[in-house]
């Protein structure tokens, strides 16, 4: 998670008449695959798109445009599509922890896990490959196709028992 995207993505808490957010955990991460399979590449992203496919108003900041909200107790929402970042244009979707820092159940988050959505990915044409720190341990996934390459980072569910911390689910997606 980059720091300086925190400061820029505009947070929007649940209007009071709203018993949810507008966007949850299966929502967004459903309709961040909408945006990915609707484009053949990152400059096909832009306000209007954004608004159509997400269905909710982005907020600009220095040249960025952004959206958050709470989607549990635990966990928020943030989208920020950043057209004039260094390294190019480039959209950050993540899940957010209530508590930065902390490292909560990601049970709320998991509606489409890592599995999940990389076979979606697959079935759009994307290869898949898994990049690697020291001792084998897997950092993220990289998904490319021509024109666009799509990063993936999971974490485990929870931190008990076996199964739920070897079942990763997303919590951030990059696409550049």
């Amino acid at each position: 998670m980059n720091p300086s995207n925190q400061a820029t993505t505009a947070t929007v808490e649940a209007h009071p008449a709203q018993t949810g957010p507008r966007l949850d955990a299966r929502d967004a991460l459903g309709r961040v695959l909408d945006l990915i399979r609707g484009c053949r590449g990152v400059e096909d992203i832009d306000a209007a798109r954004l608004r159509e496919v997400f269905g909710v108003e982005f907020h600009e900041h220095a040249g960025r445009l952004g959206f958050g909200e709470r989607v549990s107790r635990e966990w928020w929402t943030a989208f920020e599509w950043d057209p004039a970042h260094p390294y190019g244009p480039r959209f950050e979707f993540s899940f957010r922890p209530d508590l930065p820092g902390s490292h909560p159940d990601a049970g709320d988050i998991c509606a489409i896990d890592a599995e999940a959505f990389a076979a979606e990915l697959a079935a759009m044409g994307f290869a898949r490959e898994i990049r690697r720190a020291e001792h084998g341990r897997p950092i993220r996934e990289d998904f490319e196709r021509p024109g666009m390459t799509v990063e993936v980072y999971t974490r485990g569910e929870a931190d008990a028992p076996p199964e739920k911390i070897s079942h990763a689910c997303v919590q951030r997606v990059c696409i550049l």
